[in-house]
């Protein structure tokens, strides 16, 4: 079978998905999606990722011959077949029910000899064999001896033995149980005390573990230990006057030449274990990693330790460690300047005009005032004035945003919000969003916060239409849904070919299996791989949204002065509008209802 696959990388896991289903002009439950390397943290997200489109799987025509095979097996069984071996012949009945096939194995199974099957066919039509009919001149009863079936786990660890039961024939012994062994190459650790319960009880047609390998060890997996703060917490002062100090935030971290910033732990090697046929399994070793060497770090002689190549600031981007020095604007963003796109740390001592764009990977920082500016950063955004975005402003950061004001602007932020207030904005924060300082407002436009926001003042006495809204989307909902449909429908279809596999694997080694039973079992122990790998991969992201619904479902909305009538909040999927002024409360979300209690209590 041959598959074409590309590899993409980028922030965007869902733009990257999105390629590759333009790319191979397909929809994405055709493709296999692997993800060979995901870093996240406060500052962006990577993905590395193998998407390969198959060929179209012969699920449903694999299915159709599974359930009917498991259907003719399951009816066989459970007819009643009899046969007398009588002087002058042998004689046969059956129930109702019973077709030639199922009468024809019974008779094979019993070895009965030049059987009249014109006849029997004669009597199967005109339904004539609840009655004792002769179908074989006079012969002797064969015994037959009991037959033993060796069977390992795929991954040869576990050896089972099924012995079948005897008709007249030798019942079970050791020494031919040990033989079968032998013959199937099993010779370590075997279990003797199994082997004679099952002798002694005469245990047939059950599977019995007979011998069990040991498993191999796993080695440790490699470490790294970072000798700076990596937390992206962030901390400020209010004065007594309530208003905060942005003059002390310690947001950045210094480092000088040659200080050391990482160590690495190597993996060590797995023990290795034995089989059942003996055979030395390897154990696995530990996961290897590698230094996160990024910009202006270098790596030492012996290779274990990251060290800085330049003085500057420390940072975590896209899982690698730089060091970045810092650009610095000791006027405004203005024509003498043009737009600024640098690798670093920006600082602008005066205002950012109208129109002007800031590009930065590392944090920017401005001393003046934002116009209608556009300030993008991998990093946090700390505006000591504010911004007054005339309807044309927008700021989008990774990490967190600190501004005095925010007024008539577009605001994205990853991370959290902090602001005196917020005016006719449309804000949308990943995390925390607070109203703090003297004022503390919010009010005017949208406000999409994921865990919680937090203000002295909502609205206005003007009753101006505010939108708060927390907690989990709808669209991310609908995923979840769709998501727990689909494993579902694997689980249903991993036990219909598991079961499967099973019944061709025994009836292959019972008799010579015919060419189309022998593709259907070549084909459904490829999907039965390929159906376990999708279920494992399908659980990880059902747990990875649970976790995240049990995050946001604790959003709430808190208020230590007052909430005016014209705001309207959502959390999750419910909605509350203030009709009357509330003073010092919270609101959160429960059993599907916004509740409303005294902002101490939340």
């Amino acid at each position: 079978m041959s598959n074409e696959q590309i590899i993409l990388e980028g922030k965007d896991y869902e733009k990257l998905i999105n390629q590759g289903m333009k790319h191979f002009n397909a929809r994405k439950e055709d493709l296999k999606i692997e993800i060979l390397e995901s870093r996240k943290n406060i500052f962006s997200s990577y993905f590395k990722l193998k998407i390969t489109k198959e060929e179209k799987k012969t699920l449903e025509i694999i299915s159709n011959s599974i359930e009917s095979i498991l259907n003719e097996n399951l009816k066989s069984n459970s007819r009643n077949i009899e046969f007398d071996f009588r002087e002058d012949g042998v004689y046969v009945k059956a129930e109702e029910g019973a077709n030639l096939v199922d009468i024809v194995t019974k008779i094979d199974l019993r070895r009965i000899q030049s059987v009249d099957l014109i006849k029997l066919k004669q009597m199967l039509e005109i339904g004539n064999l609840s009655n004792w009919i002769k179908i074989a001149e006079p012969q002797s009863e064969k015994r037959i001896d009991c037959e033993y079936i060796i069977k390992l786990s795929n991954d040869k660890m576990k050896a089972y033995i099924l012995v079948t039961k005897p008709i007249g024939g030798k019942e079970v012994a050791k020494e031919a149980i040990m033989e079968a062994l032998q013959q199937n190459d099993v010779r370590f650790n075997i279990k003797d005390e199994e082997i004679e319960k099952l002798v002694n009880n005469k245990t047939y047609d059950i599977e019995i573990l007979v011998a069990e390998g040991i498993e191999p060890q796993s080695g440790e997996d490699a470490e790294l230990i970072y000798y700076f703060d990596t937390s992206t917490d962030k901390s400020f002062t209010v004065g007594e006057d309530g208003k905060i100090d942005f003059r002390e935030l310690s947001l950045i971290k210094n480092v000088n030449t040659g200080e050391k910033l990482v160590t690495l732990v190597p993996h060590t090697q797995g023990i290795p274990g034995e089989n059942v046929l003996g055979e030395a399994v390897p154990g696995k070793d530990g996961k290897k990693l590698s230094l996160p060497k990024g910009k202006n770090v270098n790596i030492t002689e012996d290779g274990l330790e990251l060290v800085a190549a330049i003085d500057g600031e420390v940072k975590i981007i896209d899982g690698k460690v730089n060091v970045f020095s810092v650009y610095e604007v000791k006027n405004n963003v203005d024509n003498s300047t043009g737009n600024i796109r640098f690798n670093g740390k920006v600082i602008v001592s005066g205002n950012v005009l109208t129109g002007f764009i800031i590009e930065a990977e590392g944090d920017v920082e401005v001393f003046g005032v934002v116009e209608g500016a556009q300030i993008k950063s991998n990093g946090n955004i700390i505006l000591h004035r504010g911004i007054q975005g005339m309807n044309r402003g927008e700021l989008y950061c990774e990490g967190d945003l600190i501004a005095k004001f925010i007024e008539n602007s577009k605001i994205d932020v990853k991370g959290n919000i902090q602001s005196d207030a917020i005016m006719h904005s449309q804000v949308t924060c990943g995390k925390k969003l607070e109203a703090a300082g003297r004022k503390g407002l919010l009010v005017g436009g949208t406000f999409k916060v994921g865990e919680e926001i937090k203000a002295k003042v909502i609205g206005s006495p003007m009753a101006t239409i505010t939108e708060l809204e927390v907690g989990i989307s709808p669209d991310m909902r609908t995923k979840y849904e769709e998501i727990k449909n689909e494993m579902n429908q694997v689980t249903i279809n991993l036990d219909k070919t598991s079961k499967a596999v099973d019944l061709l694997t025994k009836m292959s080694k019972a008799m010579d299996l015919p060419e189309d039973k022998k593709t259907l079992l070549a084909k459904s122990v490829q999907l039965k791989l390929q159906l376990k790998q999708k279920q494992d991969e399908i659980l990880n992201e059902q747990n990875e949204l649970e976790v995240y619904f049990e995050e946001l479902s604790k959003g709430k909305i808190k208020v230590y002065d007052v909430i005016y009538p014209g705001s309207r909040i959502i959390i999750g999927s419910s909605m509350m509008y203030i009709k009357d002024p509330f003073k010092f409360v919270s609101f959160f979300r429960s059993k599907a209802e916004i509740k409303m209690l005294s902002y101490n209590d939340v």
